[in-house]
């Protein structure tokens, strides 16, 4: 989400007041040096939800961020939020950084457009450390179905990947190769499957690293219907 001014930001939590909820923080683990796993309270009854949709939260007077929930249990009123804190000057990362165990802030409820396919027999999420809250989601999803899950993320640490019990292909950073190598060997495995129009992409993170892989799953004959993709951050750019 862009800068704005904060009278703007103040309008839009007046305006939009019952789309907001005081969360508080129950419970902060550090998965990695630059992942942190937070849980938040509040009462979910009336809350909307599916794999992928986002929160948001509003960083400073100016900004707000949004983050993919997972582990969403309405009746419980839990549900966590995996940061990626990148960079400890970065307005996001500092905010987080910030909270304690029985914090109350206000959150934008988790809202967005239908991402996940419920009719897919296997679902592929591609990403780096931005897209693993959406990932646990739709794998959430996927268990709950009883369709098959994989995932490719590029990661700097791979030990997330186990921690979040999220098993699939790895990547390092800025190795477009490597993803490629994986989607690659894939969909040869896959062939039959992906000729069927069974299996569902789904990308999210940089947006530049996720339009060459779909222009890639494209040419190999993927199905443009059958690749959902969402830029979480492109190079450069603040708040998208």
């Amino acid at each position: 989400m862009p800068s704005l001014p904060k009278w703007i930001n103040d309008t839009v939590e007046n305006v939009w007041s019952s789309k907001f909820k005081e969360c508080t923080v129950t419970h902060i683990e550090k998965i990695t040096d630059d992942l942190c796993r937070i849980r938040f309270e509040t009462d979910l009854q009336d809350v909307p939800y599916e794999p992928a949709y986002a929160i948001g939260i509003r960083i400073n007077d100016r900004d707000f961020r949004n983050y993919s929930p997972f582990n969403f249990n309405r009746d419980a009123g839990t549900f966590d939020v995996l940061f990626h804190l990148h960079d400890a000057s970065a307005a996001g990362s500092y905010f987080v950084t910030q909270l304690t165990q029985g914090d109350s802030i206000k959150l934008l409820m988790p809202r967005g457009k239908q991402f996940f396919a419920p009719d897919a027999r296997i679902h592929f999420s591609v990403g780096d450390e931005t897209s693993l809250g959406s990932s646990i989601s739709i794998k959430e999803a996927v268990e709950e179905s009883g369709s098959s899950f994989i995932c490719l993320h590029e990661l700097g640490e791979c030990s997330a990947l186990e921690k979040l019990n999220l098993y699939g292909y790895h990547s390092p950073k800025n190795n477009t190769m490597r993803m490629i190598e994986a989607l690659n060997d894939f969909l040869k495995e896959e062939k039959e499957t992906i000729s069927d129009d069974e299996v569902v992409f789904y990308l999210t993170g940089n947006g530049e690293r996720m339009s060459l892989i779909r222009k890639f799953l494209k040419a190999r004959g993927v199905s443009p219907k059958r690749i959902k993709s969402q830029a979480y951050w492109i190079e450069g750019k603040k708040g998208l």
